[in-house]
């Protein structure tokens, strides 16, 4: 019986992993049940496929309510492992799983807590949290090698409880071959040869939009034909859409808010954009590789370990607008620069970010344990 503890229920790193465990541990062995804290994009993707779901919400703060809730939801369904995905949810099952005496608790760090935008007091907080749910958890899993090297650099603390799992990619969902990038671009009304960039990802500043419209700018003079796709939502929609208007960018810009047809969009990009400032490894960058796509990152975290700059993507430093439009236009400009940096990612994402190798890694976590 396992049991799993969402941070979110929207469309995000730690959603999608634990959607994809969910969806593919098999089920003669596993019972799952995931808490959320709402309703969302996560509930109804799991409900689709079986899966029990029950809402819980975690406070911002650490609640004795909140808590005592857990430790009877714990009790009642007593699941063999707890695992549980974000800062606070750790918090919370590490404390609530060890009152109810649950065999074993699994902590995933998806992100630093260096890069969350939030207050130094708030942040001296988290860690405080981070302490002790490492004392409590049985395993750390951290979705990057970046990742675990941040968790051990500050704290010292034992190596053998930290465990490195990389997310994995559907290899067959997204496939270049099987996919059809020309169906989105004429549900789009964009030409065949526009030239196309693309991101895909929550409206936050850690994703980087702005600094992609900033370069989107450079990239408009140097190409006037060129579009760019801006898939997804979030709380920055507003103040984007206000930048591109007032830059004059929104004749280019097509904000397509939240799709669930990533594959087919994908398809679509002759270049696909991860500008963010933070990543532990995302899921976006690993689905454009296996796509074939030509990809233009930041190096932080976990891309760095992913792809090699000049032969699976190029890597640009974070907050930095002007070296971004640079390797965009690059590859705009010369397809078969491009088409190579594509084959290469694709070749990668086959020998090392299979979603089956994850799965299996997950698995075999588990059976120790």
């Amino acid at each position: 019986r396992l049991l799993h503890l969402a941070d979110t229920a929207d469309r995000g790193g730690g959603e999608t992993y634990l959607f994809l465990l969910a969806d593919r541990l098999p089920r003669d062995r596993y019972a799952l049940s995931v808490l959320c804290p709402s309703e969302g994009l996560l509930t109804e993707r799991l409900r689709k496929i079986g899966v029990h779901v029950v809402l819980f919400e975690i406070p911002r703060l650490l609640s004795p309510t909140a808590l005592l809730r857990l430790i009877r939801l714990l009790r009642q369904h007593r699941p063999d492992i707890v695992q549980s995905h974000g800062a606070r949810p750790n918090l919370y099952a590490a404390l609530a799983g060890r009152w109810a005496r649950v065999p074993i608790i699994v902590s995933t760090i998806h992100n630093s807590l260096y890069d969350y935008p939030i207050s130094s007091i708030r942040r001296s907080l988290y860690l405080l949290g981070e302490r002790l749910t490492f004392a409590l958890s049985d395993r750390i899993v951290c979705v990057a090698e970046a990742l675990a090297q941040d968790l051990m650099g500050r704290s010292g603390r034992n190596p053998r409880k930290i465990q490195v799992i990389q997310n994995g990619v559907d290899l067959e969902a997204f496939n270049p071959g099987t996919v059809d990038g020309s169906k989105a671009r004429r549900g789009l009304g964009l030409e065949e040869d526009a030239p196309l960039i693309g991101i895909v990802g929550r409206m936050t500043s850690q994703k980087g939009h702005l600094d992609l419209l900033t370069a989107l700018v450079q990239i408009k003079a140097a190409i006037p034909t060129v579009k760019a796709l801006i898939v997804g939502d979030g709380p920055l929609r507003a103040e984007l859409v206000q930048y591109a208007r007032t830059h004059r960018l929104d004749d280019c810009c097509i904000f397509t808010g939240l799709r669930e047809d990533i594959p087919t969009i994908m398809g679509a990009l002759d270049v696909v954009a991860l500008p963010s400032r933070s990543e532990g490894l995302p899921f976006i960058l690993l689905e454009a590789m296996a796509m074939g796509k030509p990809v233009v990152a930041t190096s932080v975290n976990g891309v760095s370990e992913v792809v090699e700059d000049g032969v699976t993507a190029f890597l640009v430093p974070p907050r930095a607008p002007d070296l971004l439009a640079r390797a965009i236009i690059t590859l705009l400009l010369n397809r078969e620069l491009a088409s190579m940096l594509g084959a290469a990612a694709r070749r990668q994402a086959e020998r090392c970010f299979g979603l089956d190798r994850m799965i299996q890694d997950v698995e075999t976590l588990y059976e120790e344990l």
